[in-house]
């Protein structure tokens, strides 16, 4: 082998080995954001033995301790979201958004849920200290925890979203006065906001179901065996 090829050789790995740290320092950095913008084609299957429905209802753990869900919803409407507290950065930006629309509509009676992704650090007593942080209104915003099993059963089989330990959607979920999922905004989109906001006041003024209530488009695929 000449110097002169050698030489390039060198080269070529000094820059093959920068872009592979380049590329593992971005995958490093989306990772510990907690959010995963593919996370929504994915499905969470039920256990091939299950005999288990899919769920329709569930009921968890709010930072009070007491046990709250879709009953307690019901006649409401609410907007869901998930996170986790030790999250470094995007779930803080995501719950000041969060607080933002529920100032403006919590009192008009919207209720606001958001579902923890790391209930083993998550446990009532952390999640008060976390809306304390938030100045989160008891009354008008949830935070809730539970199993995590359990957890992401909720949101792959009421919500069509993947999720997993500190790994979740960027969507905040709008369900109607009954139960309906009305549509899915990303937090940190403008024009979705704006949409999200318009939605409140629609379903509000609502006094019964839509006779034409369409399924909410997805960019989640079909559950497959």
């Amino acid at each position: 082998m000449s110097k002169t090829v050698g030489v390039w050789l060198a080269i070529a790995f000094i820059f093959l080995g920068g872009t592979l740290v380049w590329f593992g320092a971005k995958y490093a950095q989306r990772s510990s954001s907690g959010n995963s913008p593919e996370i929504d084609r994915e499905y969470v299957k039920l256990p091939a033995d299950s005999s288990q429905p899919w769920l329709k209802d569930f009921t968890l753990t709010e930072r009070s301790g007491k046990q709250v869900g879709t009953k307690d919803l019901a006649g409401k409407v609410y907007v869901t979201s998930f996170f986790f507290s030790s999250c470094p950065g995007s779930c803080i930006r995501q719950n000041e958004k969060v607080k933002e629309i529920q100032s403006q509509f919590g009192k008009q009676g919207v209720q606001f849920v958001s579902i923890t992704c790391d209930p083993d650090i998550d446990s009532p007593v952390r999640l008060r200290e976390y809306a304390a942080k938030l100045q989160a209104d008891p009354k008008e915003w949830w935070f809730l925890t539970g199993d995590l099993t359990y957890i992401r059963r909720i949101a792959a089989e009421i919500f069509q979203i993947a999720m997993d330990k500190q790994t979740h959607s960027e969507k905040l979920f709008v369900t109607d006065k009954w139960g309906n999922i009305r549509g899915f905004y990303a937090w940190n989109d403008l024009a979705e906001v704006t949409a999200l906001k318009a939605s409140h006041t629609k379903l509000l003024a609502e006094t019964s179901p839509p006779a034409d209530l369409e399924k909410p488009a997805s960019t989640a695929t079909e559950p497959t065996e």
